[in-house]
């Protein structure tokens, strides 16, 4: 009986065909997979971007800092190394307000800490009066030492200090020594029911130029100064992270050695938390650039893998039919040679 079958090269062509298109199928599924893939790490890397947290580390390591080095004549520079770590726990965000209430403490406690020292042995002696002060009505002149604030007898700078933040009053009672015979008593007051401290009270003692001691009034006052002039600027979205940041930089600051910073050696550390205060803020502000610049480098990379997620899609479904149409053609051919035979 006379029998038709598709001639060999034919069949080869079909099972090729077939082959091809298979292949097709695995090159566009693994082009479909990695550009997947690409897309999903960069969305991943977009989620995860944050604005940095500026690290004290890189402020020192922008200063020439020389110290004095256990309690002797050795010096060296500050290193990044001489920093304090915190511990995990340590670095628990809080809500803006506390943030930057703590900041200024872990700030007042670092300078006091500095120069106390030297406020403890130093007399009050006034070196100037503020025009207008409570202590310029009160009478208080140049040269007076003061003895006494209200009943606590006063030996230092420090315990002037000290005294006026202990009893937080609108009127305040002092004892004088002028021209080192003459002892005065006077009364310095202040309107309305602000409390005299060591900032509006209008005296200024006999001490090293940058040597300050920040009551809590004080330092109330410089964080309010910090929400009004720097929070301000930073976008409000970041505000809360750049408060916690700055807080975590006051305490470690905090936590720099006593006697790397120690006011009375013979070359102190010049780490003032002004200077830290300022970098701090600068350095966040230009963190927030960086974000945003990061920020459109990763959408332009997104969207130019999700244009090449749908080329590929494209070729994986093209693939799919064309993969369709070979396997349909090689099982036809299969079917008609079986029934020829």
């Amino acid at each position: 009986m006379f029998s038709f079958r598709f001639p060999r090269a034919q069949r080869n062509i079909y099972f090729w065909f077939l082959a091809f298109a298979s292949f097709l199928v695995v090159v566009s599924l693994m082009t479909l997979l990695g550009a997947a893939s690409e897309l999903s790490n960069s969305s991943a890397e977009l989620k995860n971007l944050k604005v940095a947290s500026p690290n004290l580390e890189d402020f020192v390591n922008t200063q020439a800092i020389d110290f004095r080095l256990n309690n002797n004549n050795n010096q060296r520079r500050l290193k990044a190394a001489d920093i304090p770590k915190l511990a995990d726990d340590a670095i628990i965000p809080v809500g803006l307000d506390e943030a930057v209430n703590r900041a200024f403490q872990f700030f007042a406690e670092f300078e006091n800490k500095r120069f106390k020292p030297i406020l403890t042995v130093t007399l009050p002696v006034i070196e100037s009066v503020e025009p207008g002060s409570p202590a310029d009505l009160a009478g208080l002149k140049t040269g007076d030492t003061v003895l006494f604030v209200n009943s606590a007898k006063i030996e230092s700078v420090m315990g002037f200090y000290l005294a006026l933040n202990e009893k937080p009053a609108s009127e305040v009672a002092l004892k004088l020594l002028r021209n080192k015979r003459e002892n005065i008593s006077v009364v310095m007051r202040i309107a309305g029911r602000n409390p005299i401290n060591d900032s509006n009270c209008g005296v200024k003692f006999a001490t090293p130029a940058d040597a300050v001691y920040l009551t809590e009034q004080e330092t109330k006052r410089q964080a309010d100064l910090y929400r009004r002039d720097m929070l301000s600027a930073i976008p409000v979205d970041w505000r809360s992270d750049a408060a916690n940041s700055l807080m975590q930089t006051a305490k470690r600051l905090n936590l720099i050695a006593k006697g790397v910073i120690d006011p009375t050696g013979a070359n102190p550390a010049k780490v003032q938390s002004k200077d830290v205060l300022v970098w701090h803020h600068k350095k966040f502000l230009e963190n927030i650039d960086t974000y945003f610049s990061q920020r459109r480098k990763l959408e332009n990379k997104s969207a130019s893998y999700l244009t090449g997620m749908g080329d590929a899609v494209v070729g994986f479904v093209s693939s799919l039919f064309i993969g369709a149409i070979a396997f349909g053609l090689f099982w036809y051919q299969r079917r008609v040679s079986g029934k020829k035979s």
